[in-house]
């Protein structure tokens, strides 16, 4: 939607409360002078966005130009914080043509310090608008030219006109007078526009000129609204004029029937008075309207006190402040800090990776024979090819595989020979564990040596061996035929693994979180080191914020841990059989040790595959009949295959999804200027009341800087004394 306005000198123009108030109800935060606002609302909310532009048709003498030259785009304001001061900034070009043409740079030049402006506060003036001067001395005090602010994301779709207000006389002569009368005339003719009467109270309305104007084009007041400015300015000698606006705004139903001599009415007060009159005739409207009633009622604006003005003040820098504690935390946990400082991010990159190895360590792992088998190979382990080389010679294993084994015949068993009568000892045998027993033996007494070997390889501190499983199987038989193992028991063995997690999980958070709060309070010591009662409220403030998002965070990890805990479940049916397959092939290998062939024992063994086919007894390789033979532990074999490959398919889903929701549900979150300031709300309700005492400077700072102050003062004494002509003689 487009407007077109006139501009006056602020020093010149009428009174700006209520301007400010119409702007800030299109999203703007006020303008001091007069211009013209185009809200563009309605449908789908777009970002808040305001174009400042600059319409002229007049010249320095406000004579029509022969020819218009398009708008100018003056600057785009997308913090509503910079309107007033962008509005301004824009009314003193149009004000001062001649030195705005000579200017470098042209109107920008004008422009205020937008990108160095901290967000929700008024930003710096540039050099040349400051060189202007006071608006007493622009070059105009009025011109028909027109500055234009287009609004996209306002809460309304409507059109602002800002007009100076009605003079009667100017040092500059009754042209000036009659340019702001035509202005105003020619703005208020529409009958689609909607007028907006702003005066001070304590002046009578009806003998006010901009009411004349208007009651000529609105006799019945049906387009007309009234503003009363400045309450708190009524003397108590001008009872009769508080009286009359009293009656004017309460007979309207806004603030219940006025009462003679009432003065201030309490919300119960006002409850009690009768509903407002019923709709009238065109007749009695008509009638009404000779009162000084308008239809549209009125409004009354009081502009803040100056303590009010240095309590917002305040409460601005102190949200400063906030934010920037705000964008340091959040700067800091995603790595994107100014500084460059990535320290913390990776502290919790190594929280992330220990709960990692955690979680590796406590997936199943079982003893078959003398061989432990893990679900996660070594690459899944996150072993580098070095590491994985490393540990197999450790193990005895000379080709360095992937797959995760680990053969406990590396180890010695016993260590020694029990003691001789002078305390010394001797080898025994090999020295090696040979059998199954000795293996599970050697799980039991959990030596030094085996310990290192469990945490080299990033196997659980207590594996299950076969026994345990054989006794978990036959504790849930029941009604199942032989050569079928209990669904339940399926289930318990799965449980005994998951039920580690939620501590994993736990562990995790907590760790974070104690980095978390370590950053925030040194960042809060940081930035409010000046104001200790603003430290102490912030602190307070953040902790609240993070206690918050700790509780969010806990509850959805004890969700995603209650769902894996809770359920068996994966649609990645093909890798889960291909997975239970070769774990398998690996448990019955280490049950049943097959022995090494030689090269003329294989080719023996193929010829004798190869007659076997001739039958229809088809097998690929001396290992697949090898391992087609029937073992009395089957069925707990094949029970811990399908737990092997069940948690080589979930384990990547708790292994990621916890510090997902850790990066999303807290630190994501941490630095968020909105909750944060949400959270210093409901530690102080009235901030504005609050600030101006909050940012007290420490004492013994501010004598630190006055002594500072006053050395300096000193020193640049003694050097004007030292540099002076005097002193050079």
């Amino acid at each position: 939607m487009r407007t077109h306005a006139s501009t006056a000198s602020p020093a010149d123009g009428g009174d700006s409360s209520a301007a400010d108030w119409l702007i800030e109800g299109v999203g703007a935060n006020g303008a001091d002078g007069s211009g013209s606002v185009s809200g563009n609302g309605g449908g789908q909310r777009s970002p808040w966005q305001c174009r400042i532009k600059l319409s002229r048709a007049y010249d320095s003498e406000d004579k029509p130009l022969a020819e218009k030259p398009p708008e100018q785009l003056f600057c785009v304001v997308t913090d509503k914080a910079h309107i007033t001061a962008c509005v301004s900034a824009a009314q003193a070009v149009l004000l001062n043509p001649r030195v705005v043409e000579g200017a470098v740079g042209g109107p920008q030049a004008y422009v205020p310090e937008l990108s160095s402006a901290q967000p929700g506060c008024r930003p710096a003036d540039s050099a040349p608008l400051r060189a202007l001067g006071d608006a007493a001395c622009y070059e105009l005090a009025f011109t028909s030219n027109k500055v234009v602010l287009e609004i996209d994301g306002a809460e309304a779709d409507l059109t602002i006109i800002d007009l100076p207000g009605i003079i009667h006389d100017h040092a500059k002569g009754l042209d000036t007078v009659k340019a702001v009368e035509r202005m105003s005339r020619t703005h208020l003719a529409p009958a689609h526009h909607i007028i907006v009467i702003a005066q001070p109270a304590g002046h009578d309305l009806e003998t006010q000129a901009i009411r004349r104007f208007a009651r000529e084009v609105d006799p019945q007041g049906h387009r007309s609204i009234g503003i009363i400015t400045k309450p708190d300015r009524i003397s108590e000698e001008a009872h009769i004029e508080g009286e009359k606006l009293v009656r004017l705004v309460a007979t309207r139903g806004e603030l219940g029937a006025a009462v003679k001599g009432a003065g201030k009415r309490s919300a119960a007060q006002l409850a009690e008075q009768p509903p407002p009159p019923p709709q009238q005739h065109p007749e009695e409207q008509q009638a009404a309207a000779a009162d000084g009633h308008l239809r549209l009622g009125y409004y009354v604006v009081k502009n803040p006190s100056q303590e009010q003005r240095r309590g917002c003040a305040c409460a601005c820098e102190l949200f400063r402040l906030l934010w920037r504690v705000a964008d340091t935390l959040d700067g800091a946990v995603h790595a994107r800090s100014d500084s460059c400082d990535r320290t913390f991010y990776q502290r919790l990159a190594a929280h992330y990776r220990a709960y990692g190895d955690r979680t590796i360590r406590s997936t199943p792992a079982f003893l078959v024979g003398t061989t432990l088998i893990s679900a996660l190979s070594k690459s899944d382990k996150n072993m580098r090819p070095a590491d994985i080389a490393a540990a197999a010679a450790a193990a005895g294993e000379g080709d360095g595989s992937d797959d995760g084994e680990v053969d406990l015949a590396a180890l010695t068993w016993p260590p020694t020979s029990p003691s001789t009568p002078d305390g010394g000892g001797s080898p025994v045998g090999s020295g090696r564990i040979r059998t199954g027993a000795q293996a599970e033996a050697a799980l039991t007494s959990q030596g030094a040596e085996l310990r290192a070997l469990l945490d080299k390889h990033m196997l659980p501190t207590r594996p299950m061996t076969l026994a345990e499983l054989s006794r978990l199987r036959d504790r849930h038989l029941g009604r199942e035929l032989p050569g079928f193992s209990p669904y339940s028991a399926m289930e318990e063995l799965l449980r005994r693994f998951q039920g580690q997690w939620r501590e994993h999980a736990e562990g995790c958070l907590q760790e974070v979180e104690a980095a978390v709060r370590e950053l925030a309070g040194s960042t809060v010591a940081e930035e409010l080191q000046r104001f200790p009662k603003a430290e102490r409220v912030v602190e307070a403030a953040l902790s609240s914020h993070l206690d918050s998002l700790l509780r969010a965070t806990e509850a959805q990890i004890d969700e995603l841990v209650g769902m894996e805990d809770g359920d068996v479940f994966t649609l990645n049916d093909h890798y889960l059989r291909d997975s239970q397959a070769a774990f398998l092939a690996r448990l019955k290998r280490a049950y049943l040790r097959p022995q090494p062939l030689d090269a003329d024992s294989k080719h023996a063994v193929q010829n004798l595959l190869g007659q076997l086919s001739s039958y229809g007894i088809n097998f690929r390789s001396y290992e697949s009949a090898f391992l087609a033979q029937p073992t009395p532990v089957d069925d707990e074999l094949h029970m811990a295959a399908s737990c092997l490959a069940y948690f080589k398919v979930a384990f990547k889903r708790i292994q990621d999804e916890v510090p997902m929701a850790i990066r999303k549900t807290l630190l994501r979150r941490l630095g968020n200027r909105q909750q944060l300031e949400a959270a210093l709300r409901e530690q102080l309700p009235d901030v504005a009341a609050a600030a101006p005492l909050l940012l007290e400077e420490d004492p013994a700072v501010a004598e630190r800087r006055r002594q500072c102050g006053d050395m300096m003062r000193r020193l640049r004494e003694a050097l004007a004394v030292l540099n002076s002509p005097a002193a050079q003689l």
